[in-house]
C-alpha cells in the first residue's frame, strides 16, 4: 500500500525533533528526574566498565535491575564520551517506533499503512519516552525488549495461540525476561504470559515452558541473594492513593479515544443520551467510590509527581477537585474496558493498582499504557476510532499539544514555581 508523502514528511519531522532535542538537552517528562538519573547512574556505568559484576546498590546507584547499565557500559567502552555514547543510545532507540509499528501491523494488519505509521509516530510525542531516550535511561531499553515480546506474542495469537512449543514461543520468554531485567515492574506482564500459557498449551508443554522459564529466573534469584535491596519497594498501603492517581493518569491517554467516539455520536444525541440513562446506577457506584477514597487520600504532589491533572488541579483550582473528576472519568473508562472484554481484566489490575508506591509518576505509563491499549486491550471503541485516519489525525494533534505543554513547563517551571 503505497505511502503517502505527508507521512513520510512526519516521520522526518518526528526523527528530526528527537536530535532537537537530545541537542538542547530536553527533559520535557518534567521535575528533571531523567537527568538526575543520569547524573546518579553514571557512576555505575564506569564501575561496571571496569567490573562487570558489580551491583546496583553498592554506590547507592539505583535499585532497579541491572541490564540497561550492563550493556550500556559495554558500549562505553567501544564509545568513549558520554554525549557519543548517549548519541549512538539515541539512534538505538529509534527502534522503539519501528518495531512498535510492525506490532501495529500484526495486530491491524487490514489498516491502512499511513495509519500504522501515525499510530507509531505518536511515540515520538511523548514526553517520557523523547526523555528517556535522550537521557540514556533504562526505560527505554526495557521498552525495546518488552516490544520485542509483544510482536511475537501477536504473531502466536494471530496464529491461533497453536499448542506447540516453537522458536516464536522462546522468543517471547527471553524477550520478556529481558525486559525484566532491566526493569522490575514487567515481571507483572510474566504473571499474565503464565495465565495465557496455563490456557492454551496442553498440560505437557506448560511444566515444559515453566521449566524454561524457571532457568530464566535463576540469574534473578542470583542478584536478589546478592544484592536484597533489588527487591526493595516504595509500597503505599494507601490505595485510595494508588487507584485515584492511577485512573486521573490513565484517563489523560483514553481521552482522545473517547472524545472521538463521542464526537461520532454527535448527530444521534439521544442514543448518547440513552446510554448514560442505562448506566447511571454504575455510574452513581463510581462517584460514590471516588468520594470514599477522596476521605483518605493524602499525597504530597509538590514532591511525588502525580500526573498531569493533578498538577492542573492546584495550578488552576487551588484544589483536587479537577483531579478527582479525572479520576472518576479514569476509573469509568476502566469499567467500559472491562465490560467490553472481560480479557481486559488482567492490564486494567496491573496499571490500577500495579505501581502502588508513595511516589507515581506519569512517566512510570508512557508510552507503555498507550501501547496495551492498543496492542493488548480487545475494546472496538479504541480499533473503531484508528480505522480513520482523521482520528488518528486527531490522536497526533493531542499528544503534541501535549508535548509543546510540557516541552514549555520544562524550560519555564511553570509548575515548579507556581505550584
Amino acid at each position: 500500500m503505497r505511502i503517502n508523502i505527508s507521512t513520510l514528511i512526519f516521520l522526518f519531522l518526528s526523527i528530526l525533533s528527537l536530535f532537537v532535542g537530545f541537542f538542547f538537552g530536553e527533559d520535557s517528562s518534567g521535575s528533571g528526574g531523567f537527568i538526575s538519573d543520569y547524573n546518579k547512574t553514571w557512576g555505575y556505568i564506569k564501575a561496571l566498565q571496569n567490573n562487570l559484576f558489580t551491583l546496583p546498590t553498592e554506590g547507592n546507584w539505583t535499585v532497579h535491575t541491572p541490564l540497561h547499565y550492563v550493556i550500556v557500559s559495554q558500549l562505553g567502552i567501544l564509545f568513549k564520551t558520554d554525549l557519543f555514547l548517549r548519541l549512538i543510545f539515541l539512534i538505538i532507540c529509534l527502534s522503539i517506533p519501528l518495531i512498535f509499528f510492525y506490532c501495529l501491523k500484526v495486530k491491524f494488519s487490514k489498516l491502512n499503512v499511513n495509519i500504522l505509521i501515525f499510530l507509531s509516530l505518536i511515540i515520538f510525542l511523548m514526553p517520557a519516552f523523547r526523555s528517556s531516550v535522550i537521557w540514556l535511561n533504562a526505560h527505554a531499553t526495557a521498552l525495546i525488549f518488552f516490544l520485542s515480546f509483544l510482536y511475537f506474542f501477536l504473531v502466536w495469537e494471530k496464529n491461533g495461540f497453536k499448542n506447540l512449543i516453537t522458536l516464536n514461543i522462546f522468543l517471547q520468554t527471553i524477550f520478556l525476561a529481558l525486559a525484566v531485567y532491566t526493569r522490575q515492574y514487567y515481571a507483572y506482564f510474566y504473571l499474565y504470559l503464565m495465565w495465557i500459557y496455563f490456557r492454551k498449551f496442553s498440560f505437557i508443554n506448560f511444566i515444559k515452558i515453566s521449566f524454561f522459564v524457571l532457568s530464566l529466573s535463576i540469574p534473578g534469584f542470583i542478584l536478589i541473594f546478592n544484592e536484597p535491596a533489588i527487591l526493595k519497594s516504595t509500597f503505599d498501603p494507601n490505595l485510595a492513593n494508588t487507584i485515584l492517581i492511577s485512573s486521573s493518569i490513565i484517563f489523560f491517554y483514553i481521552i482522545p479515544f473517547y472524545l472521538t467516539y463521542f464526537w461520532s455520536l454527535k448527530k444521534n444525541f439521544f442514543k448518547l443520551r440513552e446510554m448514560i440513562s442505562a448506566e447511571k446506577i454504575l455510574l452513581l457506584s463510581i462517584f460514590l467510590l471516588t468520594v470514599f477514597l477522596n476521605l483518605f487520600f493524602e499525597y504530597n504532589y509538590k514532591i511525588y509527581g502525580g500526573g498531569f491533572f493533578i498538577k492542573i488541579s492546584y495550578l488552576f483550582f487551588n484544589n483536587n477537585y479537577f483531579f478527582l473528576i479525572t479520576s472518576f472519568f479514569g476509573l469509568v473508562a476502566l469499567i467500559d474496558f472491562f465490560k467490553r472484554d472481560i480479557k481486559n481484566l488482567p492490564f486494567i489490575i496491573i496499571f490500577l493498582i500495579g505501581f502502588s508506591a508513595y511516589m507515581i509518576f506519569q512517566k512510570y505509563f508512557e508510552p507503555i499504557f498507550f501501547m496495551i491499549i492498543l496492542l493488548m486491550m480487545n475494546n472496538n471503541l479504541i480499533s473503531d476510532t484508528i480505522s480513520k485516519l482523521k482520528n488518528v489525525y486527531f490522536l497526533y494533534f493531542y499528544f503534541l499539544v501535549y508535548l509543546i505543554v510540557a516541552i514549555i513547563n520544562d524550560v519555564f517551571k511553570i509548575t515548579k514555581i507556581l505550584i
